[in-house]
């Protein structure tokens, strides 16, 4: 008899942590240890209480200061629209609100020239005659100080417009492969946008979107995708579509890999890191058990700024996610949604120290 309680008492516990472990994978209570323990999470770096901290990115002026760029509405402008908004900080801890830099100028990411002034490109809904109301393009203006920003003439690149909503399946197309061949006009959507320098000229990388899974094998449950791909220029006003993809669905290792977004690529070394973000769910008609990777934000690296091979391990949770060096460490401002209103994120903060092939 005490053999057999001391057995049932033993399984009992087993079956109790097994159950508790499957619990806890499944509703991520554990979502710490799925990521790089490299970066260590230093907590809140700016919370408005408004809407308008979507799509961080972050440039370090001439004087050595940085300012960070966001999009969104606050209380006072109008619900239509998608303002440029500005925070500067010495330190990358501690930020102060710049206030409205730029309206209706959504999708902001900047790139000090080499005279020490600031590009800043950003998305607006073309004006030209006869152009259907929601197709969009990339501007540009420049400034002195990273606040004041006189606008430059026309659209640097013209493709796509905004993603219809995930309950709108019919208007994604449906997902195609994309080659040396692929065409502007093939893009439906473009989102999230970044520019980074590389080489003597610079590179745009963008979420192409406005896809979906294939409704023949998933029906009413196809999904949206999205990938990562890019445009170049030689002096940052003209610019023309890249080849291929930078990150592609169901790129190795992330087989499962459905949406690719917010990418964020700097020069580390003689490479050029990728941090980008990697979703899994919830849309997909995959089982959580099943999945060894988890949505959260990945590096990858390439020698060329074209070509990326991806680290397997994810680096830290969250999305949306500007990353820029800062002295011999990284760091990195994901978004968080606000516990108040889920439809608008605050940013926090993860540091990582360089290696010395990093440096």
């Amino acid at each position: 008899k005490d053999f057999m309680k001391k057995l049932f008492v033993i399984g009992f516990a087993v079956l109790s942590i097994l159950a508790f472990a499957g619990i806890s994978l499944y509703t991520r209570a554990f979502e710490r240890f799925f990521f790089s323990w490299d970066w260590k999470y230093q907590g809140v770096a700016i919370a408005t209480g408004e809407c308008n901290m979507g799509n961080p990115e972050v440039v370090e002026l001439k004087d050595g200061s940085l300012m960070m760029y966001t999009h969104g509405q606050t209380k006072e402008s109008h619900p239509s629209e998608n303002n440029t908004y500005g925070f500067s900080s010495w330190d990358g801890e501690n930020w102060k609100y710049e206030g409205l830099l730029l309206k209706n100028a959504s999708m902001p990411t900047a790139v000090r020239l080499d005279d020490g002034r600031i590009r800043l490109y950003f998305a607006r809904a073309l004006e030209k005659k006869g152009e259907p109301a929601y197709r969009k393009g990339i501007m540009s203006a420049v400034s002195v100080d990273g606040r004041k920003f006189e606008e430059e003439g026309g659209y640097r690149f013209e493709m796509g417009a905004g993603a219809p909503r995930p309950d709108e399946m019919e208007k994604h197309r449906e997902y195609y492969a994309v080659t040396d061949e692929s065409r502007v006009e093939d893009i439906k959507a473009f989102a999230h946008i970044h520019v980074a320098k590389i080489g003597e000229g610079y590179r745009i990388y963008f979420d192409e979107a406005g896809m979906r899974a294939d409704p023949k094998k998933y029906g009413s449950k196809s999904w949206p995708l999205s990938r990562t791909r890019s445009i170049s220029s030689k002096d940052g006003l003209v610019w023309q579509l890249d080849p291929g993809a930078r990150i592609d669905i169901g790129q190795p290792p992330l087989n499962e890999v459905q949406r690719i977004s917010n990418p964020s690529v700097l020069k580390l070394g003689d490479d050029y890191h990728m941090f980008f973000f990697a979703g899994f769910s919830p849309w997909e008609d995959l089982t959580p058990w099943k999945r060894l990777v988890w949505s959260g934000t990945y590096e990858a690296i390439s020698k060329n700024g074209l070509d990326f091979e991806i680290n397997a391990f994810p680096s830290f949770p969250g999305n949306d996610a500007a990353v820029i060096r800062f002295g011999d460490k990284l760091l990195a401002y994901p978004g968080r949604a606000q516990k108040e209103r889920k439809e608008c994120s605050d940013v926090v903060m993860f540091e990582k120290k360089l290696t010395k092939n990093e440096l």
